[in-house]
């Protein structure tokens, strides 16, 4: 990220739920593949690495409690914080949000002279926002009714137990996928981040970056003199 970084742009409370997500997801891939894959080799070395069956199993459900206590955080977070309400809103669609990405994707193809400009979140973050929210939503759902089977196998019929494994088992692994191919690019990868954008971390990003990605909020803070 070029320039010295001095604007504070994501908070402690959003770092730390951003921390959390990360860790649990990353967990529950890890310990998620080793299950589904355990007949390969890979499958069999993931296992062995998590320290055999049971403590695989064991760190899964570990992962998944952290992830609903992550979830319950953020729920808290938007409902009760003037902050959290403030994000939430800014990561609603638009009408325009569609039309901004396709004039940025014309842009970076040299078809365009200018970018679009971008507020807080572009089409980009809400999307991987949204996706997150939905996939968040259904791995605790379709995982509840996995780890207390014994109940719902009284109420469910076989076939709802098998499209919930499919869900669940294929979700995770689209979730790879997204996370690997798109998210890391979208937030690291790209020139105007790479080679890693530390605002992850310690919450700062440079004037020059935010007035290049993001000149709406830029403006926005410069109004309020921040």
């Amino acid at each position: 990220m070029k320039g010295k970084r001095e604007i504070l742009r994501f908070s402690r409370n959003w770092r730390i739920q951003h921390f959390l997500l990360i860790l649990s997801v990353v967990l529950l891939i890890l310990s998620g593949v080793a299950l589904k894959f355990y007949n390969s080799w890979f499958g069999k070395l993931m296992i062995f690495l998590e320290g055999g069956f049971e403590a695989r199993g064991a760190l899964h459900r570990f992962s998944a409690v952290l992830l609903i206590i992550t979830a319950i955080y953020h729920i808290i977070y938007i409902i009760f914080t003037k902050e959290g309400r403030r994000e939430f809103k800014a990561l609603l669609f638009k009408k325009n949000d569609f039309s901004d990405y396709l004039n940025l994707l014309l842009y970076n193809l040299g078809k365009k002279e200018t970018k679009p400009q971008i507020g807080r979140y572009g089409f980009r973050e809400k999307l991987q926002y949204w996706v997150f929210f939905i996939f968040v939503f259904l791995m605790i759902a379709t995982g509840a009714v996995m780890w207390w089977h014994n109940y719902f196998f009284v109420v469910l019929p076989k076939w709802v137990f098998d499209l919930i494994y499919g869900i669940h088992g294929w979700g995770g692994t689209l979730i790879l996928i997204f996370i690997v191919f798109w998210h890391l690019y979208e937030i690291h990868l790209t020139p105007s981040n790479f080679p890693i954008n530390m605002s992850f971390w310690d919450g700062y990003v440079s004037e020059e970056w935010l007035k290049e990605e993001h000149p709406l909020e830029y403006e926005e803070l410069k109004k309020e003199g921040k």
